[in-house]
Parts: C-alpha cells; sequence; structure tokens
C-alpha cells in the first residue's frame, strides 16, 4: 500500500493551546504515529476550507515529517485522486460523522479496492446511533471496517446494528444486512508525552511533604461526560480522617481541562467542607508539556471513570506509560487494559433502570442527559477506599505494578506496535477485492433536480458569448483557487475575442483542466458569465 487518505474535519485533533480531550489527544498522536511508523508513502490529508491548513500546520510544524509523507488536499480533488487509484485506503477518524458519504464517494468514483474505515470514540449519543441508520442505503463492502478500541465499545456497535436490522426487517426492508467489520485494535501512547518529567521540582510546587503519597486523576473537570470527582472527595475524607498505622499522608491531585462548568471551584468548597482541602490540589487546563511532570511527581493514578461517554480510557494506559499503579473502575475498555497485574480494578453497578430515559434521550440536550447517565453508575467506593489505602501503605507492590504496567504498555499500547496491527487491518480488508459499486449516493441532495426551478430559466449551451471590455481585471476568491486559478481564466478569455457558445468554451476549457473533474470546466465558464468576464454575444 503505497497512500492513505484521512479526511481533516476541524476538530478532529488537538492543535496547541487547546484543552485536552481524550479523543483528539489519540487522533492526533495516531495521526503522528502514522508518519513515524507506517509503511505508507504518503498520508493525504482532505481539507474542507483554506482555514482548516492552519491548525493543520499549527499540530505537524514541530513533527520534522518529511515533506513528501504528508501531503494536504482538498475535498474537492478526493473523487479525482480514487478515480485515478491514487489512494490505497480512506480511514476516519470518526465512527458516523461523514463517514457514510466517504464510503459513498468510494463507491462511486474508485477505480480499484479501496477500504474504507472509521474509528469509534464516543458512543452514547443518540444522533451518532441515529446517523448509523444510514446503512440502510449506504452499506459497506467487505473492505470496510470500523475500528474498535475496545471490546466493550464493539458489543455497542454489535448491538446497535443488530437493533437497526431487526427493525428494518420490521417495516419491510427484509433480508440481512451486510455489515461492517469490527477488529479491536487499542489506541495507543506516546511515551515522549508522558515519560521524563521532574518530579521532584514538581512536588515542590505542588507543595507537598517529602513523604507524602499523591494520588493524581487527569480528566476533564466535567461531571456531565466524564466523570463524577465528587465521591473521591469522600473517599479521600476517609483515607485523611481515618489513616491506617503506617499510612503517609495521602495527597489527591485533580489536573484536567475546563469544560464549561464550574467543577474545579464546587470542588475546592466541598473539599473545605469535608476538611480535606489542604490534602486537595487543582491543576486547572494544564498543558500538554505539563503531563509527563504530573505523572513524575505521582504515586497512584485513579480513574473511576462512570460515563457511558468511555469507550477506551486514554489516560489509563499513559499512566501506565508513566510506570504507575492503576486504580479504575470496572467499566468500558479499562476491562481491556487493566487487571490485578498492573492495578485494581473497582467493582461498579447499573442502579437505575433506563428504559424510559431511552425513549427520550434524543429530545434531551446531550450534557443534561449524560449527567443523569452517569450519575446512575456506582463506583464501589469502599473498594475505591481500600484499594488506595492499600497501596499507600505498599510501596514495594506500587512498584511492582508500575514496572508491570510499563511493560504492557510497551508491549500492546506503543504506537510503533498499534500501527502496525492497524496496517495488517488494512491489508487484510484490501485483500477481499470487494469492487466499487459505481453508484450514486443514494441520499444526495441533488441540488440541480431540487434547485434548479429556483432560476429563471435552465442552462442553454448554444448561447453565444465574447470577452468583455476590461476583461483584465478579476479577482478568485481564496477558497476557488482550489478549483481554478488566473491563469485558466486568461487562457479562457484570450482564446474569446470572437462569439463563441459557452459549450465550445467549456470544451476548451475540459482540455486544458485535463486533470480535474469535468465539471469543474463547467463551473468556471459559468463563472466567467456570472463575473460579467465573457458577455452575451450582440
Amino acid at each position: 500500500m503505497r497512500t492513505l487518505g484521512m479526511l481533516a474535519a476541524p476538530g478532529t485533533w488537538n492543535t496547541p493551546g487547546q484543552p485536552l480531550v481524550g479523543r483528539t489527544v489519540a487522533n492526533a498522536q495516531f495521526l503522528k504515529a502514522l508518519l513515524r511508523y507506517s509503511s505508507f508513502e504518503e498520508v493525504s490529508l482532505f481539507i474542507g476550507e483554506t482555514a482548516d491548513l492552519h491548525a493543520l500546520e499549527q499540530l505537524t510544524q514541530h513533527w520534522n515529517v518529511p515533506e513528501e509523507r504528508l501531503a494536504a488536499y482538498t475535498v474537492w480533488q478526493l473523487p479525482e485522486l480514487l478515480a485515478r487509484g491514487r489512494l490505497d485506503v480512506l480511514h476516519h477518524a470518526s465512527h458516523v460523522d461523514r463517514l457514510y458519504d466517504l464510503l459513498a464517494t468510494r463507491d462511486r468514483f474508485a477505480s480499484k479496492t479501496v477500504p474504507v474505515t472509521g474509528q469509534i470514540h464516543s458512543l452514547s449519543y443518540p444522533r451518532f446511533h441515529q446517523e448509523l441508520a444510514r446503512h440502510l442505503l449506504v452499506r459497506p463492502s467487505a473492505s470496510d471496517a470500523l475500528f474498535c478500541s475496545s471490546t466493550a465499545g464493539r458489543g455497542v456497535i454489535e448491538k446497535s446494528f443488530a437493533r437497526l436490522e431487526k427493525e428494518a426487517q420490521a417495516v419491510g426492508f427484509g433480508g440481512a444486512l451486510p455489515r461492517w467489520d469490527l477488529p479491536v485494535v487499542p489506541l495507543g501512547v506516546d511515551f515522549d508525552s508522558v515519560q521524563g518529567g521532574d518530579r521532584l521540582a514538581t512536588r515542590r510546587a505542588l507543595n507537598l511533604p517529602e513523604n507524602a503519597c499523591l494520588v493524581t486523576c487527569l480528566a476533564r473537570f466535567t461531571e456531565f461526560d466524564k466523570l463524577d470527582l465528587f465521591p473521591v472527595l469522600r473517599v479521600l475524607e476517609r483515607l485523611v480522617s481515618r489513616p491506617s498505622a503506617g499510612m503517609p499522608p495521602v495527597y489527591l491531585l485533580l489536573a484536567g481541562a475546563r469544560q464549561g462548568t464550574k467543577t474545579p471551584e464546587m470542588i475546592e468548597l466541598w473539599s473545605r467542607h469535608l476538611g480535606v482541602f489542604d490534602r486537595l490540589r487543582l491543576k486547572v487546563d494544564f498543558t500538554d508539556d505539563e503531563k509527563k511532570d504530573l505523572l513524575a511527581a505521582s504515586d497512584i493514578f485513579v480513574s473511576p471513570a462512570d460515563n457511558v461517554q468511555e469507550t477506551f480510557g486514554q489516560s489509563v494506559i499513559e499512566a501506565m506509560a508513566a510506570g504507575l499503579p492503576v486504580v479504575a473502575s470496572d467499566f468500558d475498555g479499562y476491562k481491556d487494559t487493566i487487571d490485578d497485574e498492573v492495578g485494581v480494578r473497582v467493582p461498579t453497578r447499573l442502579n437505575v433502570d433506563w428504559s424510559e430515559l431511552s425513549e427520550v434521550a434524543p429530545l434531551l440536550y446531550e450534557r443534561p442527559l449524560h449527567l443523569v447517565l452517569g450519575q446512575s453508575i456506582e463506583v464501589d467506593l469502599r473498594a475505591l477506599e481500600e484499594a488506595l489505602r492499600g497501596l499507600a501503605m505498599d510501596p514495594v507492590r506500587r512498584a511492582k505494578l508500575g514496572r508491570a504496567g510499563l511493560e504492557r504498555a510497551r508491549s500492546r499500547f506503543g504506537w510503533d506496535v498499534v500501527i502496525p496491527r492497524y496496517e495488517y487491518e488494512w491489508h487484510r480488508l484490501a485483500a477481499t477485492g470487494a469492487k466499487p459499486s459505481g453508484r450514486a449516493h443514494p441520499l444526495q441532495l441533488d441540488y440541480g433536480d431540487f434547485f434548479g426551478h429556483f432560476t429563471s430559466a435552465p442552462a442553454d449551451p448554444s448561447r453565444l458569448v465574447v470577452r468583455a471590455e476590461k476583461s483584465q481585471d478579476f479577482v478568485i476568491y481564496p477558497e476557488l483557487k482550489h478549483l481554478f486559478v488566473e491563469e485558466d481564466v486568461r487562457a479562457l478569455l484570450i482564446n474569446t475575442t470572437t462569439p463563441r457558445t459557452l459549450a465550445s468554451v467549456e470544451t476548451e476549457m475540459r482540455a486544458r483542466l485535463v486533470d480535474r473533474r469535468p465539471w469543474i470546466a463547467g463551473f468556471v465558464v459559468g463563472w466567467l458569465v456570472k463575473q460579467g468576464l465573457l458577455q452575451l454575444a450582440p
């Protein structure tokens, strides 16, 4: 395989100065790892607007990527590159948004087998599963797959498609639907981003006693769709007020990006009420560069995730890569990554009937919906306390778990290990030989058919036009320069000093734009008329 194509949609990757979010951090690391560890000669990124280039340049400016390995194109160019066989794989960092449109574009224009793959992240938003209903009309082939970062996540997708198939048969679609392949491949960790921090300097900056045991949680400050930190404060209060004999003083570091809430301020107030404010450290909106220092300063990593929007858990494998023992909830993708060799999984329980909630969920705003979902899930606080208490008192066990976690991170979650697993799946999918259907997008908004009657008259290729006076003066909007350039315009104007039909002008333009899609020639001619550079012949 030579070239992998990806949509470069805004919000796909974190860029400098943005709050750290697990999904965007993982996507950025995935792209960087592709360029470093994959065998692709080129990674082609397809942007929607010129402004998107700025975010892309911000992301990659310090990566030292050879110029020939990373290319930026516009989405306008995707059909032509597919038709020429220039792309070997199309991968999308989402499992829904635009994925089915990418699938349909491949089917319509590709000249060979081109696997289309997506990546799951959060799976609990009703709109995501409604988007999957497009599966009824835009169907994957044997070469297409959704990469699942965890077995728990794959289970959600399997259930969603099973429900879709059942409902489709109930309304008369009939028969089994083709399914996406669902390989389970974890996300990876960038060791450089989590190792090598300054433990002593960071602990001094956090004003910790030398013998303190620092328990750290790195997570966005939002009880709506990440995790509830207030029960963790209750556990801290018990560890502080009821210390075991010989236990070092336990401190709690909560660090993460603020996400539209006053959660950090509320946590501070609650910690004062519980009498543990002096044992709490808050780090709000820390930078990516600070992460390694915070992890280096820590003794135990805790992640009591309780929200179904979590599918994998990037922070947990980062903590393992930093050599920390992990105490995590027995939840979602943590079941794949954490066991008693590297940490402790704390029991969780669903204590609420969600049946009616499921009925009204599509009407609810997503934040309050996920708040209720998260508040329905219990993380066993007694077990959490026991796990933290036991590790706080046992530095030998902490070190043993930390070493095992680091080894597991290296063997399973290093990007140098993960990327070859993606490549194996892409090669396997391409070997199916599934051919593009050539079928037009069944859900396309046909602008000519739907909106042609808005105008006074349809196009008339026989109209005679001639170059206007002062036609040398014109402006091409920046976004249009992806379709045509000044040289294209001047070449046509030079040859239109005498009356010609629009059809003949378009024919000449097609010959000039042989490396671009045929419709662009007609668009350029229409633009010349719109701008008054070509006018009706007398």
